[in-house]
């Protein structure tokens, strides 16, 4: 099995956002493919964060025996200081995002607005000068004290009591920050204004394009300004526009370049010791990010290439992400064009294309989207057979409501009906916790493809409930579906001269079977050393095979039970060390297996971090052989400048049989090493 070329895992970093949520500065980390928040550590601030997501349930196919790690450089901000962000999956297959700040920060942390993303609040950062920013709806609380004050403040500017407004913004602007605070500012300049106190109207416009000049309103500012520059001129003078400040833009280009390489050999007492892998993965990301008063502008582009030193197969430049975004604040417009993830609409995964929004009314935005599905069995073509196209809409809820999101999508394969669906996204966020559900119903076909729910329930303040229910079809129904197991065609158009459509749509469905997976979680910090997580996870699958001999389909179905515990310290060699002590029980239909681990991540003064690992898996399966896995491993990282990184890990992972078997205990040892660079 070790002898297979790897492959690079379907999920990846995609995108560093900052925004603003509920007042506070964030950071939005999005992947390629879903994902699920399990916990993070610390729970409330550090220098590093790290973040453990899932499932836990099992390891990608994809993924195959060796790690992954891949780090994007974060856009550069005076407001918050993120320096890096970094997703790494060892050797058995565990998931983290490790968030690496600059400083002490405080954080929370939870599931993003959608299922691949994570969002990080920083509740003492605020965005205020410009910076690489979503735009943002600001939403008022109309009980809080700052809002009856701007009520009062509006009434008295409309009837002329200009003094009685002067006092009421200028008391807001000393109150603690809320998000009344923007609209206060710009009206105590029209207060000033209009009480002929020029100077201080001119003070109040500047200050507020120095904080909000990335707004919607920057620009009605703007023209404020200007208007009373020209009012103070002499009538004979002639004004000389300067639009350097609306014209300003700004340009930056960043991103990573990394190379790793990884061996292995395995040794058997009959075979001897034989080199099972050596490989050099590359991976590259650029960023380049244009921005001015309206327009925000981003280019983005993930890379990879593996050269495999045994296979003679060579493998090019694989684009995994690579595409063009614009948005206008002002006209509340946005569009994406390139290989990218559908993030909603209906999409389901990556797809080479164009997806646009704008903003018709305050709380409502119409969505479009059209492409072509991307194949991962051949990243490196567009699949033109497959063209698609869907429309939909994002209904704001507005504070503490529900965001609604319906949408159609039509895919055709070969001039016939690969995919026609509706169906809706529910999000919703607040203190108490936040959920995301997704139901996609198949109109075509009449049948429920999806129904998805993620939620978390913050109980107390150091106790988080989770619950995650995932209804699909198994594989996802596409008329595309009817090519499984079949070698006398390849391609729809070739069985249309075989079979009719109709058959074509009863062959698609036989092959398909469902999958449902329910998980409950719960983490619990008992102090700022240390936290408390378990999960338990039932999934069972309905799949269809073909049987080898007379060519019949037939539909088989297995259970599988995952309970998973972690428990996570800190400092307990140094003041800045994070230890995790594992414990996972498996029981499925072709094994029952139980594991241990224990691993721990140690800085080391400034530049060095050691990071030692051992697991045990003690697995006996339906057969009556028992296997045994022990795996140790140590990885060391130096950072050489802020820039440059270097990695290098040394393992060893013996199997020892037992039971009924006639297999020999093996051992296979591995190693890696690479470089990152950030520039």
């Amino acid at each position: 099995m070790f002898s297979q070329a790897w492959a690079l895992p379907s999920q990846n970093l995609e995108s560093i956002e900052y925004l603003e949520h509920q007042g506070s500065a964030a950071i939005e980390i999005g992947f390629s493919e879903s994902l699920q928040y399990l916990s993070h550590f610390p729970l409330r601030a550090g220098a590093t964060l790290r973040i453990f997501v899932g499932p836990r349930t099992a390891v990608d196919l994809e993924i195959d025996s060796l790690p992954y790690t891949q780090a994007l450089r974060a856009p550069d901000s005076k407001e918050i200081p993120l320096s890096q962000v970094t997703f790494k999956i060892n050797e058995a297959g565990e998931a983290s995002v490790i968030v690496d700040f600059e400083r002490v920060v405080k954080y929370t942390v939870s599931a993003g607005s959608r299922p691949n993303m994570l969002l990080i609040v920083l509740p003492d950062h605020k965005i205020t000068t410009h910076v690489q920013m979503k735009s943002a709806k600001i939403i008022q609380d109309k009980s809080s004290p700052a809002y009856k004050l701007l009520v009062l403040g509006r009434t008295a500017l409309k009837e002329g009591k200009n003094k009685r407004a002067i006092q009421i913004f200028t008391k807001m602007l000393g109150m603690p920050t809320s998000k009344e605070r923007q609209e206060a500012l710009e009206l105590l300049g029209v207060a000033r204004q209009r009480n002929g106190q020029q100077a201080h109207a001119k003070a109040m416009y500047r200050e507020y394009l120095k904080q909000y000049e990335d707004t919607d309103g920057a620009a009605r500012v703007k023209q404020r300004l200007s208007d009373l520059l020209h009012g103070q001129l002499k009538p004979k003078a002639r004004l000389k526009v300067s639009k350097k400040a609306d014209k300003k833009t700004t340009s930056r280009f960043y991103g990573s370049f990394a190379q790793y390489y990884y061996r292995g050999q395995n040794s058997t007492e009959e075979a001897g010791t034989t080199v099972s892998q050596s490989l050099l993965l590359n991976q590259l990301s650029l960023s380049w990010r244009i921005r001015s008063a309206d327009y925000d502008i981003r280019n983005f582009l993930y890379a990879s290439h593996s050269h495999d030193f045994i296979s003679t197969a060579g493998k090019p430049v694989t684009p995994q992400t690579a595409y063009s975004q614009i948005k206008n604040s002002r006209l509340g417009f946005s569009a994406r064009l390139g290989r990218q993830t559908g993030s909603k609409g209906g999409v389901l995964g990556k797809f080479d294309g164009l997806q646009a929004s704008y903003d018709v009314a305050h709380s409502v935005s119409v969505n479009a989207v059209g492409g072509y599905p991307v194949n991962f069995t051949d990243k490196r073509s567009v699949q033109t057979a497959k063209p698609f196209w869907g429309i939909g809409f994002e209904l704001d809820g507005g504070r503490n409501q529900i965001d609604i999101l319906p949408y159609y999508i039509h895919q055709d394969i070969d001039g016939i009906v690969d995919r026609e669906a509706v169906g809706s996204e529910f999000r919703f966020f607040g203190k108490e916790g936040n959920f995301y559900a997704l139901v996609d119903y198949d109109i075509a076909y009449s049948d429920l493809n999806i129904y998805l729910f993620r939620g978390q329930y913050n109980w107390r303040k150091d106790t988080i409930f989770s619950l995650n229910f995932d209804f699909r079809n198994s594989p996802l129904l596409f008329t595309s579906n009817a090519l499984i197991g079949r070698t006398d065609v390849s391609t729809i158009e070739e069985l249309l001269l075989i079979r009719t459509e109709d058959e074509i749509r009863e062959l698609a469905e036989a092959r398909v079977g469902n999958s449902t997976t329910l998980s409950a979680g719960v983490s619990h910090t008992f102090s700022p050393r240390y936290q408390a997580n378990a999960d338990l996870t039932l999934a069972q699958q309905s799949f269809v095979i073909e049987d080898a001999v007379s060519g019949f389909l037939d539909a088989d179905s297995e259970e599988q039970i995952y309970l998973s515990a972690q428990l996570i310290a800190s400092r307990w060699f140094n003041e800045r060390d994070i230890s995790v002590l594992g414990f996972r029980m498996s029981q499925t239909g072709s094994y029952d297996e139980v594991s241990l681990s224990v691993s721990n991540r140690l800085p080391f003064r400034k530049d060095w971090k050691f990071d030692t690992r051992f697991r045990v898996d003690m697995r006996q399966n339906d057969t009556g052989e028992d296997l045994t896995k022990y795996r140790p491993s140590i990885r060391m990282n130096y950072r050489r400048t802020r820039g440059m990184n270097f990695e290098m890990e040394l393992g060893v992972e013996l199997w020892r049989y037992g039971g009924e078997t006639n297999n020999t205990d093996f051992q296979r040892t591995f190693a890696n090493m690479g470089y990152r660079w950030n520039f």
